[in-house]
């Protein structure tokens, strides 16, 4: 039985997201898409990862952009998909001394 999850580099005005099933015996197979940050994106977005049967979640964000992200697939994701157990999860990126959050790595997520 597939258990696909979701990495999402969350930016400003545009979301990186992969899916990919982490049961599978031998090469992955990644299915990677951009969406946008606004409200009906996010519910698109939800609709493909209810799609997609994924499980979990992992976001990764540098700011405050991962709330409406979080919010959107608490109300979409969570309570529309057929599968009961879900998780997500959020890593914040490394920060640079005290300075305002920047990007360590250009690409964290298989791109």
């Amino acid at each position: 039985m597939p258990y696909n999850i979701a990495g999402i580099d969350v930016h400003k005005r545009m979301l990186h997201v992969v899916v990919s099933d982490v049961q599978v015996d031998g090469e992955y197979d990644f299915t990677r898409r951009v969406f946008g940050s606004l409200p009906e994106a996010l519910r698109s977005l939800a609709a493909w990862l209810v799609e997609q049967q994924v499980q979990e979640v992992v976001m990764e964000s540098t700011a405050q952009y991962w709330k409406p992200v979080w919010g959107a697939l608490e109300r979409y994701w969570k309570g529309h998909s057929p599968r009961r157990e879900h998780s997500i999860l959020r890593r914040r990126c490394r920060t640079a001394g005290d300075a305002a959050a920047r990007r360590i790595s250009v690409m964290p997520n298989v791109w």
